[in-house]
């Protein structure tokens, strides 16, 4: 069971110009909570709407053994589709965790869309193997995804941990058909896969409810219902808490819009207070040879594409980054409330992006492609051991399961396709692997063949694609990034680069069936160079 004084309030919501610290001194555990729950009633108050509340308890496995006395806690805070170069506009997130701790120059999101890198996370494996190769159709979505009640909060709670999901979870899960998967001690998500900032459904411990009275703002609350699990969890902050460890998975719905793989129809919402902010602001894409120039020999699915209009790009770049703005605070809150529950020293702090996204990069606005812009994502760690650095390793989603279980202690449940970071962070050794498996999935067979759109692999200085087509033979892309930053120019099939492209596609052949670590991250050796 949670602790007492979180299972049972309401979760309190800091309203404008009130400081959280205030609305939870002398809240009473028995809150107006425990009356919706027996009633099942509509209530509307300064919260939201309680649509519906019934008797909940949270789905949790035996506990195997207790937490190590020094086992460290664990946040991993997330956002969606954030791109790399935006960390430019996070400057507290920067100094508290990057400036503090380790911050990748080169993490990639190998299956770059929401889903998929989700699954991903919850799973430590690629989706061949937890199953999830899309978003939703025929190949996609949370029913899709393997085993889902063996996944990474089971594994950290079976270890003596507590964990917290707040905020997106993955995408299409429904509370009746799904339930709650085993192991989160804490679970509030969205109960819809609509989601928006000033008017949000969330599913809390089995009660839904809405928000949707202009004031409660998506960011904030997953900020501060993640502040208020640091004073449940942390030891002497509250009477029923423990010495238990805590992991808690924070993830904002910033700076997504409503937006497909390849449309938006709308771009975030920033908080009130940020809506004319960073105006002099200027998206970098704009400046960039791939947003306008023709393409030599391009992706089939691009080819054709008219310039994405520049006034769209930039009025769709500030609205993100100035949305990205209420994260920063977060985060800066989230370093807070370790700080004042002297739990700062004790906690590794993984910041980091479901995917990246392209703004008009390639004729194409969305993610999901396999270019650099949808591919890199930030990712930063801070914590007990972290040394500061900027590792040029290749990082990877998959990476992040196991990392998260070797700092715990715990044991996966499944077999790991990713690598534990931690050596590298706690003492510099870098991990095995320098060629890293990128790939897509099919929403139906309109999309490519089987369940795939492309596969491909990624390297420190190529990118080499092989191309799934419905009808008609497929098509290969290989970028030279060292010669070709923007990739421009397609050099499938170029005489002075045939060995380089047999060699990826050897790499490619061994690498789209791996299962574990050895198999998906192997010392290939040296790369043969380009003739000429």
């Amino acid at each position: 069971m949670l602790p007492t004084s979180t299972a049972r309030r309401l979760p309190v919501l800091a309203l404008a110009a009130v400081p959280v610290l205030a609305l939870l001194v002398g809240a009473s555990p028995a809150s107006s909570y425990d009356q919706e729950r027996q009633d099942g009633a509509v209530v509307q108050n300064r919260i939201g709407v309680v649509e519906s509340g019934e008797d909940y308890e949270p789905p949790l496995p035996p506990v195997r053994q207790q937490a190590a006395a020094n086992a460290p806690n664990i946040i991993l805070i997330t956002t969606d589709d954030q791109t790399a170069s935006d960390m430019k506009y996070l400057p507290k997130t920067r100094k508290l965790l990057g400036k503090q701790g380790a911050e990748f120059t080169d993490a990639i999101s190998p299956h770059p869309l929401c889903c998929p890198a989700r699954a991903e996370i919850v799973s430590g494996q690629f989706a061949q193997n937890n199953g999830v190769h899309s978003n939703g159709g025929a190949y996609g979505g949370y029913r899709r995804l393997k085993n889902p009640h063996d996944t990474l909060p089971k594994w950290l709670y079976e270890y003596g941990y507590h964990t917290g999901m707040v905020g997106k979870f993955i995408t299409h899960w429904k509370p009746k058909r799904d339930g709650v998967p085993t192991g989160w001690e804490w679970f509030d998500v969205p109960r819809t896969s609509a989601f928006g900032y000033y008017d949000f459904n969330m599913f809390t411990q089995g009660v839904k409810r809405r928000y949707n009275d202009g004031v409660a703002y998506s960011t904030t609350y997953a900020t501060e219902r993640t502040v208020d699990l640091i004073h449940d969890w942390a030891p002497g902050e509250s009477t029923s808490a423990d010495d238990k460890p805590f992991f808690i998975w924070t993830s904002y719905f910033a700076p997504h819009g409503e937006c497909g793989e390849s449309t938006c129809k709308v771009g975030p919402t920033p908080e009130k207070k940020y809506r004319s902010a960073l105006s002099r602001e200027k998206a970098p894409s704009l400046s960039k040879k791939s947003y306008d120039a023709p393409l030599h020999r391009p992706n089939r699915l691009i080819a054709g594409s008219d310039v994405v209009p520049r006034g769209k790009t930039q009025k769709f770049f500030l609205e993100r980054i100035r949305s990205l703005q209420s994260v920063d605070d977060g985060v800066a809150e989230i370093v807070a409330a370790l700080q004042a529950t002297d739990e700062l020293d004790k906690t590794y702090i993984v910041f980091t992006s479901d995917n990246g996204y392209q703004l008009g990069e390639h004729r194409y606005s969305g993610k999901i492609l396999p270019y650099e812009e949808s591919l890199r994502v930030p990712l930063l760690v801070r914590g007990p051991g972290v040394k500061q650095s900027r590792p040029d390793v290749t990082a990877t989603t998959v990476d992040l399961a196991p990392t998260i279980i070797d700092a715990a202690g715990a044991k996966a449940g499944r077999v790991q396709d990713g690598r534990s970071l931690l050596p590298l962070l706690t003492r510099g050794k870098r991990p095995v692997g320098d060629t890293a498996l990128i790939q897509a999935g099919a929403r139906s067979a309109k999309d490519g063949t089987g369940a795939w759109m492309y596969r491909g692999v990624r390297t420190s200085r190529y990118t080499y694609t092989n191309w799934k087509v419905a009808s008609g033979p497929g098509f290969w892309e290989l970028f030279d990034r060292k010669a070709d930053p923007f990739q421009l120019r397609n050099l499938d099939g170029d005489a002075r680069y045939r060995n380089v492209q047999r060699e990826l596609a050897r790499r490619l052949s061994v690498l789209n069936g791996c299962k574990g670590t050895k198999a998906c991250f192997r010392d290939f050796g040296r790369m043969p160079a380009p003739r000429g």
